[in-house]
């Protein structure tokens, strides 16, 4: 048993070990940087190395919403919240959507080009995001011109605009490339006799996806729908070049503006990141255990 234990203490684990627990207070430390100055005041924020407060102020959160007593710090942090919500709710609702009806397709429906499609589809990962902003923002602006004209011969109440509202920061990214492929690879595990069954009882692919597919692929939609929330709260280029002014701008427009304009207000602007960071970390605790199978039981067939 001595031995054993002997063991299981060789060198190479011990440095292992060590190198791991070096690197984990390299990635926390910044944290408990963030998280100590935010709860201090603007003079010991900005003036001293410490990390740990010597005094709590737990009202520089309300200071960095708009709503505090400082009124020289306050940001319209408050509005740009709601604002992401808004397209949070919109932008996750129809990834979710269009991901599990394009993903059942491809893995379980026949048709003419499915897989060249796809492969096509597919190689769309690779083509880095930078690229496609001006292409996009030119479609987008085209498609926005296009739309209010159309409302003004219609003489419509309301405005059909893209351009700083919310179809411009949906629309476009409604179609998620990786979402439809982790999905795809998901249902084309699913065992081809439970098809069968449904198709003996009268059941078309559409009750198939929504009654059996979706039941059963719980972990793998809830970890697009995790990755879909952490693509759109961090968002920042294309919300910039799409919108001219508040009404729909995210949170990631509203920090990005308070560490360039916040001045000395170190302390506010370690809070507003801690407010834009809580919901990230509280989804991914409440949905660790989808997420962590949705990744772990996605294969690579097909």
């Amino acid at each position: 048993m001595a031995n054993a234990a002997n063991r299981g203490l060789t060198p190479f684990r011990v440095f292992t070990y060590t190198v791991l627990t070096l690197a984990a207070l390299l990635y926390i430390m910044p944290f408990f940087f963030m998280i100590g100055k935010s709860f201090m005041n603007s003079f010991e924020a900005n003036n001293t190395p410490n990390i740990i407060p010597s005094e709590l102020h737990p009202e520089n959160y309300l200071d960095a919403l708009g709503i505090g007593p400082t009124a020289g710090a306050q940001r319209n942090y408050g509005r740009y919240l709601f604002n992401t919500v808004m397209l949070e709710i919109l932008s996750v609702s129809g990834q979710t959507i269009i991901a599990v009806l394009a993903a059942y397709a491809f893995a379980r429906m026949k048709f003419p080009g499915r897989d060249l499609l796809f492969g096509i589809f597919l190689m769309t990962i690779f083509v880095p995001s930078i690229i496609l902003l001006v292409p996009n923002l030119i479609i987008v602006t085209r498609i926005s011109q296009a739309f209010e004209a159309f409302g003004k011969q219609l003489n419509l109440p309301f405005s059909l605009k893209w351009m700083d509202n919310w179809p411009a920061l949906v629309i476009p990214f409604l179609s998620n490339t990786f979402s439809i492929f982790l999905l795809r690879q998901f249902f084309k595990q699913i065992p081809d006799e439970l098809w069968e069954a449904a198709r003996l009882d009268g059941a078309s692919h559409l009750r198939f996806l929504f009654q059996i597919v979706v039941p059963i692929s719980r972990a793998a939609i809830f970890t697009t729908i995790l990755l879909a929330f952490i693509g759109v709260w961090g968002a920042l280029e294309w919300p910039i070049l799409v919108t001219a002014s508040d009404n729909w701008r995210p949170i990631s427009v509203a920090l990005q503006a308070f560490s360039t304009e916040g001045g000395e207000y170190t302390n506010l602007k370690m809070a507003a990141a801690m407010i834009a960071m809580l919901p990230i970390l509280l989804l991914y605790f409440l949905t660790q255990k989808q997420f962590t199978e949705g990744i772990a039981t996605t294969g690579l067939k097909g």
